[in-house]
């Protein structure tokens, strides 16, 4: 059955050698109880742990069931010890924070018995031994005789060949030693029992064989008068089995034990969550802000329409200019010369960062098929058209007269007009969920009709009665009546509805020259204003209706200024193409195209080539020059019909729109437009490419990005206190691989892998840091509550900290794998550690 040849054991120190065994040949059979006495230090404990396979032989050989063990590994020997193996020790070697029936049971984990049938093992070995009543008991509440019972248990559950017992009576008193031998030689009528004693006595009174060890070697082998019979048939498992501590089974041991040290555990936790509470804090602020701009981004879709202008801004050339210091056309630098430009220049700053939009041909066909398909997408689609605007208006107080004239200017942020004067092109429904009238005592203002007259006007002013003083001065009020340095002087409405405008048409601001020559009136002359204010068969306008911005509503759908009806539109684009100008402008298109020129020639004898685009424009064409010199700018293919289109705008006869605003009723609203033009531009070239302006979600998108780089900021700082508490996480699983040295021993000694051992304390590891990132976890939710009644009140924000469940669980994970980590290298000590020391160990 087990057969030790010329087995030899030398310790090496640093400075000599030490012989435990020299030359020890023993053959043992079945059903003997085998005492092995001799002095302390002879040699009996280190024999019992080969046989035992807790330490290896230097020479010799060990067989078992006529198997050499010479060629075994070290999962072999687990097993051998596992399966064949049961051990009693003197100092019973119990697990503390384990109860009676878990101390037993522990030995079964290890081979795949099932919770059930380990349990029911463990309480018929408790029984074997007389403990059935004591099995839920800690091993402190257990008597010295008690602990050896529950030590013999555990080394009978598994049914073993062999029992080793080194000195099983050694911490017992007489009465008790009696008990335990008694026990052990009932035992031995079915296996193998080897015990080592230094007692002849007991040797004599139990055994059926005495072996006397001397400084190593066999002094004598001697048989006992008492007789055996062999019982039970012999069990041929050689120790090739394989044993394996699940990892339920390494965090219930790991659990188990931090329980016993609650305090610890819990200080321990705590430290190790202040680091995932930095970071959950910083996550929680950074999504409460990013849902809070979300959220008012929903409310403000209304105010933050998507409008396609002849004039945008190209945001992707802002933010490469933002990142790089640059726009994100290519420059070229020359390291010789300097390259002047002008800082204050719109047309260089357009050039930069815009985009020109051209809205006619093939685009205008394709966006009205697309309006009238999802019109019901939209709360209200708004066209825009450039009319120039000539209007002059009589200063009572000054006694002059002030012209006013629309400039043809697009806000390349927004794409709103910035003209002084423009259509009420919006669902009157629409408007008034936002504005309301403004009444006063008289009569004036009264107007409550929701369309307009064609010569009506309506003055639209902010929440707070102001008006840009631009606004104000050019609709006929002079600046000292409206400031003296940097104060403001109040503006009656009632002088407001008082005033009077006359509109100068075409034909009234444009003089025929004859041929194809025109010049614009002077507009700096007072008599020439006068003559044609008090000229009675011009068109005379009023204000009529006051419209101001609720209180309640954060939805600026309309610029400052003064609105004119649609109807009025209409009636003025078709008597500006009844206008002489526009009648000569349109004679001089219809030769040059049968002629199939290339150049344009406008009245006044200005003339532009279309294929280059080099214009000299008069003062009343400013920004068909800056247009064109655009497309140049940025070589756009862009043909005669549509530069003369562009040009032909300043006379107020071209059907391209200026701007179309789209105030979608949903964010699918928003997503089936910049689809659809998207699609478009696939389609076109360069110069025909369209920009859609969504100024909101740039300007929310911008303050999430900031949001968020300054969050990863704060996240990395976070993350140093969160590594610093892995670290010592790490310490103390350190010191409990310390204090849990005499449970690595027992672990081993039942048949526990070196990977199971690890495994162990690497749960333990794990454990501490669940709970850390949970009161982490749980600390943040209480902190975020706290932080959104007393902060976020005081901030108008109902919900500044909220964080993300998906985020409170990944920083959970976070800190259960940074403490595994950390865990690692104690861990890992645990693993190598010597058996038979740590058994030792006190």
């Amino acid at each position: 059955m087990l057969e030790l040849k010329n087995i030899k054991k030398i310790y090496k120190t640093s400075s000599q050698e030490v012989v435990a065994l020299n030359d020890v040949s023993i053959s043992f059979k079945q059903n003997e109880f085998v005492s092995i006495l001799g002095e302390s230090g002879c040699g009996k404990t280190t024999l019992l742990n080969i046989i035992g396979g807790l330490d290896r032989y230097t020479d010799g050989d060990l067989i078992i069931d006529g198997v050499s063990t010479k060629q075994f590994s070290s999962k072999d020997w687990d097993a051998y010890r596992n399966y064949k193996i049961g051990f009693i020790f003197q100092s019973y070697n119990l697990i503390s924070h384990l109860s009676v029936v878990e101390n037993v049971e522990i030995a079964l984990t290890l081979n795949g018995t099932s919770k059930a049938e380990r349990r029911k093992k463990a309480i018929e070995s408790l029984k074997k031994v007389g403990l059935e009543g004591q099995i839920d008991k800690k091993p402190n509440q257990l008597s010295g005789g008690q602990m050896q019972r529950v030590a013999i248990a555990r080394a009978l559950v598994n049914d073993p060949e062999i029992i080793l017992a080194d000195e099983p009576t050694g911490a017992l008193d007489s009465k008790t030693s009696v008990q335990i031998m008694d026990l052990i030689k009932q035992i031995s009528a079915e296996k193998l029992v080897i015990m080592v004693t230094h007692n002849p006595k007991l040797a004599k009174e139990y055994s059926t064989r005495i072996i006397s060890l001397v400084d190593g070697t066999v002094e004598s082998d001697e048989k006992s008068n008492q007789n055996k019979k062999k019982t039970k048939k012999q069990n041929n498992q050689s120790g090739k089995n394989k044993t394996s501590m699940n990892f339920f089974t390494a965090i219930y041991l790991s659990f188990k034990n931090l329980l016993s040290k609650k305090g610890r555990t819990i200080m321990t936790s705590f430290a190790g969550s202040i680091g995932i509470i930095g970071i959950a804090l910083v996550l929680a602020i950074s999504n409460g802000l990013n849902a809070y701009l979300g959220g008012t981004q929903n409310q403000t879709l209304a105010s933050s329409p998507l409008t396609i202008a002849t004039g945008t801004i190209d945001y992707d050339a802002i933010e490469y200019g933002m990142t790089t210091g640059g726009s994100s056309d290519e420059v070229v630098v020359d390291e010789n010369s300097i390259t002047p430009y002008e800082s204050g220049s719109n047309l260089m700053r357009f050039r930069k960062y815009g985009h020109f939009n051209y809205l006619g041909g093939e685009f205008a066909t394709k966006i009205a098929e697309f309006n009238s398909q999802h019109q019901d997408y939209f709360k209200s689609i708004a066209y825009t058209y450039y009319l120039p605007m000539r209007f002059v208006s009589y200063n009572t107080t000054k006694n002059q007269y002030v012209y006013s004239q629309n400039e043809n200017k697009i806000n390349i942020m927004s794409g709103d007009s910035t003209s002084i004067f423009f259509a009420n092109n919006l669902k009157s429904d629409f408007v008034y969920e936002e504005y309301e009238n403004v009444k006063l005592s008289s009569d004036y203002g009264n107007f409550e009709d929701a369309s307009q007259k064609k010569f009506e006007l309506t003055l639209v002013i902010d929440k707070n009665n102001r008006l840009d003083i631009e606004v104000l001065k050019s609709i006929g009020y002079a600046e000292d009546e409206l400031r003296n340095a940097d104060e403001f002087y109040p503006v009656s409405l009632q002088s407001v509805f008082d005033k009077e405008y006359k509109l100068l048409t075409n034909n009234l601001y444009y003089i025929y020259n004859g041929g194809t020559s025109f010049s614009a009136v002077d507009i700096t002359d007072q008599s020439v204003l006068e003559n044609k204010y008090q000229d009675a068969t011009i068109p005379t306008f009023k204000v009529t209706r006051i419209l101001r911005q609720k209180t309640d509503s954060s939805n600026k759908i309309l610029t400052s200024g003064l609105m004119y009806s649609l109807d009025f539109e209409n009636w003025y684009r078709q008597d500006c193409k009844e206008s002489l100008i526009s009648q000569k402008q349109q004679e001089l298109h219809n030769q040059e195209v049968e002629a199939e020129s290339t150049n344009y020639t406008f009245c006044d004898n200005f003339v532009f080539a279309v294929s280059g685009f080099e214009m000299m424009t008069p003062a009343y064409f400013p920004n068909t020059q800056a247009i064109l010199s655009y497309l140049v700018y940025v070589n756009a293919e862009i043909t005669n019909a549509d530069a003369y289109n562009i040009a032909i705008q300043q006379i107020g006869i071209s059907d391209v729109p200026q701007s179309i605003k789209y105030f979608p009723a949903s964010f699918e609203a928003k997503d089936v437009l910049e689809n659809f033009v998207k699609n478009y531009n696939k389609t076109t070239t360069k110069g025909y490419q369209i920009m859609v302006t969504d100024s909101a979600t740039f300007l929310t998108e911008m303050l999430q990005q900031l949001i968020n780089i300054i969050s990863k900021v704060l996240v990395a700082f976070a993350s140093i206190s969160l590594v610093v508490s892995s670290i010592m996480i790490g310490i103390i699983t350190y010191v409990s691989v310390i204090e849990r040295t005499k449970e690595i021993g027992v672990l081993r000694s039942l048949g526990a892998r070196k990977k199971d051992i690890s495994r162990v304390f690497n749960a333990e590891a794990m454990i501490i840091g669940f709970v850390s990132g949970l009161i982490g976890i749980t600390i943040t939710y209480i902190l975020s509550f706290v932080i959104n009644i007393f902060v976020g009140k005081s901030l108008g924000v109902a919900t500044l900290a909220s964080l993300n469940p998906l985020s409170a669980l990944a920083l959970v994970a976070i800190s259960i794998a940074l403490t595994f980590i950390s865990g690692t290298i104690p861990s890992k000590i645990a693993s190598n550690r010597d058996p038979v020391e740590c058994l030792r160990s006190e």
